[in-house]
């Protein structure tokens, strides 16, 4: 009957999606990535699946597997709780922006960022907005790693890392095994923490502004355009313990200094400190993931602080949650949801800026909104935008905090356009400030050195994955050697400040440690690196506290 062929295909539909999800074995197929269905899984239609005459409509396998999919989260939410911290050897933080990018990447991102692909056998993973005719499109800037990149010739590769992660779900997996480079982007985390950087005149422009309101208001501008570069899914490199990353600030490397280190390995933790005349910048990073099947969440616990130096007000910064979907079938793509909060220390305003969770059919995805708040808790602003755009600001009803109709609107933000073609989705910021160096003084422990990411991009992936071996065991060898000796790590330019005064939204410092910025590298402490510094960069790397030793 046609009932019992129903449900003979549904059991075949999920005895398949069990074997996709335990072993990662299509076998021949591709993937095909659907925007559209946000929350499930997407399967390609124009594959028979079941076999010729299984009486299996090919629509109905997209529906049974997006429901199928649901009902699995639902069932491993409620057997599985809380977030692991990393204990692993492996890769150990998550990516997106400048956040917990943070964690994606951070997105983070993020992160990451940003944040992470988790490996496949045979499948074809694209950008989720690079749409169907540019996976394989070689990049068109003047950058070095203008490359075609096609994970399907991997499958060895894919199939035994997948068996690694399989048995991890319900954990920090990032933290519980060590990502092949066929899944990487040659960027570090110090750098995806650095991508909130590449507005630095949307602080500036709030510390010049003479109403609180407005202050805020750009303080939110620059906390949302991070979000605009968190939906790349390639992985950063994990930071070796004491590895740093410089920047100078603003297009013409004048406006201010940036400089990131890796204080803990595990857990793992970055810290960061930028200054400019107008402003200070400080975060220290420490995200935790959540492996869920088919989703990776993101909680970017960290703590930021902004110092207005024009008025001396102190802002405090809770980002919201980001999620990677598809890590199985479909198309990978990245959701941001939940509060932005800012919370001005000196005079009691808040900002609350709501990240619209994406719904069925990718309604409302990327939408932001929300209200400054003046001390008495009424609202001041009206804030609303895309994440991945722009956003504005504009007078609100005192009582309700809607928009008033007819009032003018402020444009304080809009993304940069990305640079078509590009293999990682990267932004320009990315290539000319992030991965470029201009030449002169940097430290030698800077990301942009690390062997294994100046390899993959010059396209050497083979050399890549020895390089980021080579590094991984020297770590363990100083960290044994430690243990040996009784020597601790100490940071350079970070230490902890255990009188730190912590605010009621703030994570405690048993999460997120109270790491505070010492002071920048004096000329000393630089080397000379060239512009053209890939091909040296094995020898000059050395972020180690016993580097005369192999």
């Amino acid at each position: 009957s046609p009932g019992q062929e129903l449900r003979s295909s549904t059991r075949k539909g999920s005895a398949l999606l069990r074997t996709l999800t335990r072993r990662g074995e299509a076998k021949g197929s591709r993937v095909a990535p659907n925007e559209s269905l946000s929350h499930g899984l997407s399967v390609d239609t124009s594959v028979d699946w079941f076999g010729v005459g299984s009486g299996f409509e090919k629509t109905t396998v997209r529906g049974f597997v997006r429901e199928e999919t649901r009902q699995r989260e639902r069932e491993r939410e409620r057997e599985r709780e809380g977030v692991m911290s990393g204990e692993g050897e492996g890769e150990g933080q998550g990516s997106g922006g400048g956040w917990g990018s943070w964690g994606m990447s951070l997105v983070e991102s993020v992160g990451k960022t940003l944040t992470t692909a988790m490996g496949y056998e045979e499948m074809e993973v694209v950008d989720p907005n690079a749409g169907e005719g540019t996976e394989n499109a070689n990049g068109t800037a003047d950058w070095k790693n203008n490359t075609s990149l096609d994970r399907r010739g991997m499958s060895e590769e894919s199939k035994s890392f997948w068996g690694q992660i399989s048995q991890m779900i319900g954990s920090d997996v990032t933290s519980m095994l060590s990502v092949p480079v066929f899944l990487m982007e040659p960027t570090s985390v110090l750098q995806k923490m650095a991508e909130i950087m590449e507005y630095p005149d949307l602080l500036t422009k709030g510390a010049k502004a003479t109403e609180e309101a407005e202050r805020m208001a750009w303080a939110a501008a620059f906390a949302v355009s991070v979000y605009a570069s968190a939906e790349r899914t390639w992985k950063p490199f994990n930071p070796i313990l004491g590895e740093t990353f410089q920047l100078k600030l603003g297009k013409d490397y004048e406006d201010g200094e940036y400089i990131a280190e890796q204080v803990s390995h595990h857990p793992p933790i970055g810290a960061a400190h930028a200054e400019t005349p107008y402003w200070s910048y400080d975060i220290v990073s420490c995200p935790k993931t959540k492996f869920l099947g088919n989703t990776l969440e993101v909680y970017p616990v960290g703590r930021t602080r902004i110092k207005y130096k024009t008025t001396g007000e102190e802002l405090a910064m809770v980002p919201p949650t980001s999620k990677a979907y598809n890590l199985v079938l479909g198309k990978i793509w990245v959701d941001t949801y939940g509060e932005l909060i800012i919370e001005n220390i000196t005079n009691k305003w808040k900002t609350v800026i709501e990240f619209v969770p994406c719904g069925y059919f990718g309604g409302g995805r990327y939408t932001v909104k929300g209200n400054v708040f003046d001390a008495e808790g009424k609202p001041a602003l009206y804030i609303d935008g895309k994440w991945n755009e722009g956003v504005g600001y504009q007078q609100c009803d005192r009582e309700t905090g809607a928009p008033l109709a007819g009032s003018e609107r402020t444009e304080m933000w809009a993304a940069s356009k990305k640079p078509e073609g590009d293999a990682y989705g990267m932004t320009n910021f990315v290539h000319t400030h992030l991965n470029a160096w201009p030449g002169g003084g940097l430290l030698k422990s800077d990301s942009r050195l690390r062997p294994d990411r100046a390899a993959l991009e010059l396209e050497k992936r083979a050399e890549a994955q020895t390089f980021k071996h080579k590094l991984e065991e020297k770590q363990r060898a100083e960290k044994t050697k430690r243990i040996e000796s009784g020597d601790g790590w100490t940071p350079r330019w970070f230490q902890l400040n255990n009188d730190m005064e912590l605010r009621d939204f703030e994570y405690s410092t048993e999460d997120c440690p109270p790491w505070t910025f010492k002071q920048f590298p004096e000329k000393g402490d630089l080397v000379d690196v060239k512009q053209d510094y890939h091909e040296s960069a094995e020898g000059t790397f050395s972020p180690w506290q016993y580097p005369d030793e192999e």
